[in-house]
């Protein structure tokens, strides 16, 4: 089987691998996967079992520009993949640069998949504080969402609430959920690790492992952390990761400097994937801070299963579908009070899990996608 996917990120740049890498780099050892590569990060390049075709003429590190200025040269680029190297089927994730695929398979009559990995007029709006521009842009991206649900011969997403989402709007779709690589996320000492960042080994660790973006709130997650000192005062909070295309990581060092907690709060900044799961293991409890309900809805995120497959707690606000799969590790607080009460049990009675994930291994996600690629074929 041949197959384009069209990523939602910088393929072999971006620093966080997507649920895309993991999936598509598993069918790539049994089928010939091909991927446009949008040079938007500036991260180390990735090794890649699939074939990259450079698709960038604008080289801007600003997605909207990016995006917008290379959309004549994407439509150019997928079509002579797709005719050159006979595609089979098409995966279409990335909002304009899918219109390109979507369009330029129709021409062929190839099916394609649009995989909706989260709201994604919600996720491009998040970025934009003015009101009026907020509106503007969620407007204009549910247009083009709107347009690749439309022509797309199946669709797929990540969370029971995003299936409920597209239903409410007329679509039907397949649950195919993130999940998890356990070769890398699986229990492990972090003592090491934690001399190496100057943790003592009696501290207790807040934790978050991801994008530092406006999605998570973690300045709200700062600011009570104090209050996690009163009551223990030899706490650490443990940041890992870094922002992908805002300042919202330096606002946060800012305002850790404004509390006077630089001692207590480390910021390790982008880490190479492979080593997050020393991160993780460093952690007492691991934080799921979502910034609003809006997120909370229709989210199923990989750092649950990474968390999870590292047998640590994790404290969360209220995901839904989490709730509904989550197992004894998972803990969730609607309020400051519950948030500080859940930490002061973690700190009396420090605990470690043992958790079957095996169901949300990235090996199952591949083939349920490559079960769906076979119903496409022979339907086509």
């Amino acid at each position: 089987m041949k197959i384009l996917l069209v990523s939602t990120q910088d393929y072999i740049h971006h620093p966080v691998p997507s649920r895309h890498h993991y999936i598509f780099e598993e069918l790539a050892t049994r089928h010939e996967v091909h991927v446009p590569h949008f040079h938007v990060s500036d991260g180390p390049e990735r090794s890649t079992r699939l074939h990259v075709h450079e698709a960038t003429l604008f080289p801007f590190k600003n997605p909207a520009f990016h995006y917008t200025a290379n959309a004549p040269y994407h439509a150019a680029v997928m079509s002579r993949i797709i005719r050159e190297h006979e595609i089979d089927v098409v995966v279409a994730g990335h909002l304009l640069a899918g219109t390109a695929a979507i369009r330029a398979a129709q021409k062929r009559g190839i099916p394609v998949v649009f995989d909706l990995k989260d709201w994604l007029p919600d996720s491009a709006a998040a970025y934009y504080h003015n009101r009026l521009l907020k509106d503007t842009i969620y407007k204009v991206v549910w247009a083009i969402t709107r347009y690749n649900l439309d022509h797309s011969t199946a669709i797929t997403t990540v969370s029971p609430s995003l299936v409920d989402r597209l239903r409410e709007h007329g679509y039907s779709s397949q649950l195919i959920t993130n999940g998890v690589n356990t070769d890398y996320f699986k229990p492990m000492d972090g003592s090491m690790k934690r001399k190496a960042l100057g943790i003592p080994e009696d501290a207790f660790v807040v934790g978050f492992s991801g994008s530092i973006e406006r999605f998570f709130d973690l300045e709200w997650v700062i600011k009570s952390f104090k209050k996690v000192l009163a009551f223990h005062e030899n706490s650490m909070l443990l940041i890992v990761g870094g922002s992908l295309f805002t300042s919202y990581d330096q606002e946060l060092k800012d305002l850790v400097e404004h509390l006077g907690l630089k001692d207590r709060v480390i910021f390790t900044g982008t880490v190479p994937y492979p080593e997050m799961p020393e991160y993780v293991a460093c952690m007492d409890v691991c934080l799921i801070p979502f910034s609003s309900a809006t997120w909370d809805n229709i989210a199923l995120p990989n750092k649950f299963f990474e968390y999870s497959a590292c047998g640590k707690p994790i404290l969360s606000t209220p995901v839904p579908d989490v709730m509904k799969i989550a197992q004894e590790n998972y803990r969730v607080y609607r309020s400051e009070e519950e948030y500080l009460e859940q930490i002061k049990d973690l700190i009396e009675m420090p605990r470690q899990y043992d958790l079957d994930l095996s169901g949300y291994s990235w090996k199952v996600k591949a083939q349920e996608f490559e079960d769906l690629f076979t119903r496409l074929l022979q339907d086509s």
